[in-house]
């Protein structure tokens, strides 16, 4: 049997690593060169060819690279139903009407741009106009087909993704893999892979492509696409994909087409992930004919249907009572362990006591309905048949026994205790957190606060606040031995490592009220300690942001905790804050979906750094920028206001 070309490239490098490292090479020079020109010749884009120098280096990651067909996404409704009013709008007569239907994989949208069958380019969505080149890592992708059978200049569209099953096997969404990096979801780790400056970091992540559109080709169907695509290697989604005529058919008759097209789907057992199906047009000529919407982004033709959120029933098995940094006693659900959207969910939110009562009266051993909202955050829905014992509600704080109250809206109950336990430490947390000290998590936090641990308490006395932290270091004799030398002085290390800061991030750090990033605003009419000790209430309700209640929280909180403020301010020096530059002055922006090189976070610290504000979604806005990928209620109503909505790349060009 002959062999593959992989199998061929494969014994040409062991050739090759024979020959680097001394070794008989299994062919002579003359051979191995026949053969590598050979195999050159049919995958002249393949890494083995790169690794030794055949394919050029002039492909740099992020290089920005103008698309020359639009590359769009669909317009989308949330359920069949929508869908049906959509169809019935845009097809009024179904005389002509074929469709297919397949999956909507949820991944990272790909360009492959070939000339004269030879792979020259791979580029991603972007903002649609305009991507980021990716090309030498994209040669590490199965699935990205180095040669075709097309004369000219072709450019085949897809999905990259990670097969889920892999992702959750090897430990991504828990940080168990090798490099301890997590993931949320194979999605954003796809992206982080695609979007690396190393190639040899995306060729380890195991990434494939599924190939699903064709430009510069002409098809007289979409069924046409897909077999040109098969003949071409590429892995499709023909196993999915259903055609459908719409004759003599109402819109509500199709609607239910698709509905039970998507019920069939087992989106648990696929090797992608896949957030909706995909109606289009079978008939391109037609399709095109029918024109786009926002600027070519979005043919007027197809649609996508999103599927439902995974919804699931279990067993409510007891509540967690907990109390927060600000004292708000939240309860949380624990419950028989079941399967949403790929994760195993055994905790749930409920929010607070309103929201238990919201669902009708929770009993332990009730059943529930839980969800995962936006696939991402588990949620209980309702409550589906009752339970055993009443669930009690505790009329004392579970960490301090400090009596609970009621807040005026009955909707959440405090704990008021000045020395409670679980907030100082999450105090404590949330200050170090801020300050972006690394190092000293809940773990640590709770062994220095607890008066249970076994040291020489003549030596040492508990942490009871966050000035006490500052003075860890005092109890050398009684604390190194407890956590042994070296981890005691790393402890202390971190403590000291951030010891000058910002007036914003002091006050932040605190966590007084709600006031969380709106501490910059507070800055921004008192600029040192001592005029925030001056404010009043009327200043403060001059702040953007600020209403009578917020207001008066960080009033009152920081009135309470002067004298630790000052505790503070021995240990801690406020420096003056001086953006980087003004070049963002009078602008804002909003940030919506996944990014890498920068992240979201540093984008948003640039915009500050840089004079700039990071505000919510609204007229006054300067641009929401957007990841090109998904589209969501800050991008709908970016578009309804006729905000700008830009990528990444255009973003960054406002600080060049």
């Amino acid at each position: 049997m002959s062999k593959s070309v992989e199998e061929r490239i494969k014994f040409l490098q062991e050739c090759a690593n024979l020959y680097e490292t001394g070794g008989n090479s299994h062919l002579t020079d003359a051979e191995y060169d026949k053969e590598y020109a050979e195999l050159k010749a049919v995958k002249p884009n393949h890494p083995f060819f790169h690794d030794v120098g055949g394919i050029d280096d002039d492909h740099v990651y992020g290089t920005l690279v103008k698309h020359k067909y639009v590359m769009g996404s669909l317009s989308k409704d949330t359920n069949p139903e929508e869908f049906g009013v959509w169809f019935g709008k845009t097809y009024p007569n179904t005389d002509d009407v074929v469709a297919i239907l397949d999956l909507k994989v949820d991944g990272l949208a790909l360009c492959c741009k070939y000339q004269d069958g030879k792979l020259i380019q791979v580029v991603t969505r972007g903002d649609g106009i305009t991507g980021v080149d990716v090309t030498l890592n994209a040669l590490h992708v199965k699935g990205v087909e180095e040669t075709i059978q097309a004369q000219g200049y072709v450019e085949v569209k897809g999905e990259c993704y990670k097969n889920r099953q892999a992702f959750y096997s090897e430990g991504w969404d828990k940080g168990t893999a090798d490099d301890k990096k997590v993931y949320a979801n194979p999605r954003n780790f796809t992206a982080g892979s695609i979007n690396q400056k190393d190639p040899n970091v995306t060729k380890e992540r195991g990434l494939s492509f599924i190939a699903y559109e064709v430009r510069g080709v002409d098809f007289a169907t979409e069924v046409d696409k897909v077999k040109f695509l098969i003949d071409n290697g590429f892995e499709t989604l023909k196993q999915y994909v259903a055609k459908i005529s719409c004759k003599g058919r109402t819109a509500k008759e199709v609607a239910g087409v698709v509905k039970k097209y998507m019920d069939r789907v087992d989106r648990e057992g696929l090797p992608f992930d896949v957030d909706g199906v995909v109606f289009k047009l079978n008939d391109v000529a037609k399709a095109v004919a029918m024109g786009t919407r926002d600027d070519g982004k979005r043919p007027k033709a197809n649609r996508a249907i999103k599927f439902p959120t995974d919804r699931q029933p279990t067993i409510l098995k007891d509540i967690e009572w907990s109390i927060g940094r600000t004292g708000a006693l939240t309860p949380v659900g624990l419950l028989e362990p079941v399967q949403l959207a790929g994760t195993t969910v055994q905790r749930v939110s409920l929010h607070n006591i309103a929201e238990m009562k919201r669902l009708g009266t929770l009993r332990y051993g009730c059943k529930v309905l839980v969800e995962k909202a936006g696939d991402i955050i588990p949620k209980v829905v309702e409550k589906l048949q009752d339970g055993n014992e009443p669930i009690k509600v505790p009329k004392r704080c579970p960490h301090c026994e400090t009596e609970l109250e009621w807040d005026d809206t009955k909707t959440t109950m405090w704990c008021r205790g000045d020395a409670c336990p679980a907030q100082v430490n999450r105090s404590i947390e949330h200050w170090f957190k801020k300050l972006g000290v690394k190092g000293i998590g809940s773990g640590i936090i709770d062994k220095l606060t607890s008066s249970n641990i076994n040291v020489d308490w003549d030596a040492w006395q508990p942490v009871e606040c966050i000035s006490d932290m500052y003075n860890v270091h005092l109890g050398e004799v009684a604390l190194a031995p407890f956590f042994g030398k070296r981890a005691f002085q790393k402890i202390v290390e971190a403590i000291d490592s951030v010891k000058t800061v910002t007036l914003a991030q002091f006050i932040e750090a605190l966590g007084i009220g709600q006031v969380g990033r709106t501490a910059k605003d507070i800055v921004a009419v008192a600029s040192t300690v001592e005029d925030v000790d001056k404010l009043t209430l009327a200043d403060l309700l001059k702040v953007e942001g600020f209403a009578k209640t917020k207001a008066r929280a960080f009033l009152d909180g920081w009135k309470a905790q002067r004298d630790e403020i000052t505790r503070l301010l021995e240990h801690i020096t406020i420096e003056e804050a001086k953006p980087a530059s003004d070049k963002l002055a009078g602008k804002s922006f909003c940030f919506t979906g996944s990014f890498s090189n920068p992240t979201r976070k540093e984008m948003e610290k640039q915009v500050e750094d840089n004079g700039g504000k990071k505000a919510s979604v609204s007229k006054n806005l300067t641009a929401l920028v957007w990841d090109g990928e998904m589209t969501g209620s800050k991008y709908d109503k970016a578009h309804k206001l006729g905000i700008d909505i830009i990528d990444q790349a255009t973003f960054l060009r406002y600080l060049a």
